[in-house]
């Protein structure tokens, strides 16, 4: 038996899916990326410390911020600079406003319709209109967070090594202060919705890694949390192992001590779940699932709950942002150094790595970027080698549509970023 899927819509870049049944065993099932190969890594080599973070946020449309940020974390611990706590503050704001973006998106746009069989999104639209509009309010109080302090919503200009190349306008600030209780009830009502929704069933054990730190749902900075252990990201990175498969070289895989791993929102929500403000604490606790959580649809679920989280930090950082000016985000000049540097953000879709090597010249010298979708790729495979038997020969026989629906539904869990894996 084969099932061949060519086009998988909603999500970020084009793939299809393939696998091949033999006497009820899988024997082989691939996600298939029709995305080119992009060699970016190539293409920072060779350019300066000054320009390769603009060129990084590139690599996506959907989570622009993280790249540039994770890209300057990485340069910044290369050439030996400590960011002031104020230009920290600032951009732990930007990725509040990337996270809630992005999952707002996925959510409602991409993964809700796989819940009730509904193939036109305005036909969604017009089931839903109330969480239609919590989606819409959420993206915008995101993006608008993201243009006020990056200077626009899609590849921000005003992050720089160092700090920022101006403040943000205080009474924006307050704006969306004010705005953020409208989204705390938008985020609170989508939580709830997605809440109430019928899983499929389906449950595997699984590596969960993410950042970490103690009393905090790490997003910004952090160690890296796999199960009980914890190293730093320059230990952490280097281990984990990049491999390609010949029918998609254009996007590696990746493995740690030689088994895939998943990285986004159910991994941190598995290790630092603790650590959610209170009424995405409460949320949680409603739902009466018990940690591990190794049902991987879930993630759409721990992505709701992390929308609530965003909104309650964010209020908390706006606090502290009022007493923000220029000069205490302000870049000062220095001298470029030889060195290496690690950094790392969890993207919406999970943990970004970076790495730099800079000469002292102040050009690139090596560069490594480890997407979260280069590493659940593999996780994601296994996944349906073992989730594919349970839809064609156990229980009730599924049809062609709804076993291909139920796949789909499974790889959209995962809210993959193809253009991110084959940057």
């Amino acid at each position: 038996m084969k099932i061949k899927i060519d086009h998988i819509a909603k999500i970020e870049g084009h793939a299809g899916f393939v696998a091949d049944i033999v006497d009820g065993n899988v024997v082989k099932a691939r996600l298939n990326l029709y995305e080119g190969a992009r060699l970016l890594e190539g293409i920072l080599q060779g350019r300066s410390h000054n320009e390769v973070s603009q060129i990084t946020s590139r690599i996506c449309g959907v989570c622009p911020v993280v790249h540039n940020l994770t890209s300057l974390k990485a340069l910044e611990a290369a050439l030996g600079i400590f960011p002031s706590e104020q230009t920290i503050l600032l951009r732990r704001l930007m990725m509040m406003g990337q996270i809630l973006n992005s999952h707002a998106l996925h959510l409602f746009f991409f993964s809700l319709s796989d819940f009730f069989g509904i193939k036109n999104d305005l036909a969604l639209i017009k089931k839903y209109p109330g969480r239609a509009a919590d989606a819409l309010v959420l993206r915008d109080f995101g993006n608008k967070t993201i243009e006020i302090i990056g200077g626009r919503s899609i590849h921000p200009l005003t992050p720089i090594v160092g700090g920022f190349t101006k403040a943000p306008d205080k009474e924006k600030l307050k704006e969306i202060e004010k705005a953020s209780v409208k989204a705390l009830a938008s985020a609170v009502s989508l939580a709830k919705f997605f809440s109430s929704l019928k899983y499929p069933l389906f449950n595997r054990e699984c590596d969960f890694v993410a950042l970490s730190l103690p009393d905090e749902y790490a997003i910004y900075d952090g160690l890296v949390k796999r199960q009980k252990e914890t190293e730093p990201v320059g230990e952490f990175m280097p281990q984990i192992q990049e491999f390609q498969v010949k029918e998609n070289p254009a996007a590696k895989r990746s493995e740690f001590k030689g088994k895939p791993f998943m990285v986004g929102a159910l991994a941190r929500l598995n290790l630092n779940a603790k650590y959610l403000n209170p009424k995405a604490k409460s949320l949680f606790r409603e739902t009466d699932l018990i940690l591990p959580i190794g049902n991987p649809f879930y993630n759409i679920l721990a992505q709701a709950i992390e929308m609530v989280d965003c909104v309650e930090e964010t209020q908390l950082f706006l606090e502290k942002a009022r007493d923000i000016d220029f000069e205490s985000v302000q870049s000062h000049p220095f001298e470029p150094k030889a060195g290496k540097g690690f950094g790392a953000i969890e993207a919406p879709r999970g943990t970004l790595f970076y790495y730099y090597e800079v000469g002292e010249d102040g050009l690139i010298k090596n560069v490594n970027i480890i997407t979260p979708t280069a590493q659940n790729l593999a996780r994601l495979e296994e996944d349906m080698i073992s989730y594919l038997p349970q839809l064609t020969n156990g229980g009730k026989a599924l049809c062609k549509e709804e076993c291909e629906d139920l796949i789909k539904m499974l790889i959209r869990a995962y809210d993959p970023c193809l253009t991110c894996a084959t940057h």
